[in-house]
């Protein structure tokens, strides 16, 4: 049953994008801290520990895989901020803070919920050829075509009432963990 499971694992590793990866990094270590949580109310101290230790190799790997190079001040500022959310974990375990741990899964959370925005785009653009894809029109945003033809994808259309999507933020964000 194991194999099964190791096999069905990497099957989805293989197959699965390099954005949806990211997601899944950053749900695998929310889902630790969680449990990790738990355990400390349980007074299960041992299991607590390995739960946290998870979550501190999954922000680890994270920090691991950002490309400093494309990725610039937005991949520095994530790697200063895991560092951050890897010494609360090490403090959560020492003390048994479940406000620590909380605190953690906020950041992380709020970091995740802004690549579920923009990883999907990105990707699902990547999939149209740059010729097919449409001129925006008025009062939407105007792409950077350079970036598009570079990376292989544009920017999302707001929706009325919302606020364009800042070209330059979404650019950033892609890069930092290299090319999405």
């Amino acid at each position: 049953m194991q194999r099964a499971a190791q096999a069905y694992l990497s099957t989805q590793i293989h197959t699965t994008s390099k954005g949806e990866l990211l997601i899944m990094l950053y749900d695998a270590a929310i889902k630790f801290m969680k449990q990790a949580k738990v355990k400390i109310d349980e007074k299960d101290y041992a299991a607590k520990g390995i739960l946290i230790s998870k979550a501190i190799e999954v922000i680890s790997e994270l920090t691991s895989s950002l490309n400093k190079e494309k990725g610039g001040e937005l991949a520095e500022n994530l790697s200063h901020l895991y560092l951050f959310c890897n010494t609360q974990l090490l403090q959560a375990n020492l003390k048994m803070d479940t406000k620590k741990i909380d605190d953690v899964i906020k950041i992380i959370d709020g970091i995740a919920s802004a690549y579920r925005e923009i990883i999907p785009t990105a990707e699902a653009q990547a999939a149209v050829p740059i010729e097919s894809q449409s001129t925006p029109s008025s009062g939407s945003v105007n792409i950077n075509r350079s970036f598009a033809d570079t990376r292989n994808y544009s920017m999302p259309t707001p929706q009325p009432g919302m606020p364009a999507p800042n070209a330059m933020r979404l650019k950033k964000a892609a890069n930092a963990y290299g090319s999405v």
